[in-house]
């Protein structure tokens, strides 16, 4: 299990079970397109609450 938690206050904003699906929660859900470009013409700003750690933890086995 993998979840995407905040570095500063420890928030979870996601869980998944694979790193990929964290990786792609953070790209769909903290992306905005903009009219803004970067050097590669790109039209997308991320807007991250906080920096973002994904983090392996173990599930709790009943």
């Amino acid at each position: 299990m993998h979840v995407v938690a905040g570095l500063n206050t420890g928030t979870e904003y996601y869980r998944a079970k694979y790193q990929s699906e964290c990786i792609r929660w953070i790209n769909e859900n903290m992306a905005k397109h903009t009219e803004s470009h970067n050097s590669r013409g790109d039209n997308i700003k991320v807007d991250i609450p906080e920096p973002l750690i994904i983090k392996h933890i173990k599930e709790k086995k009943s």
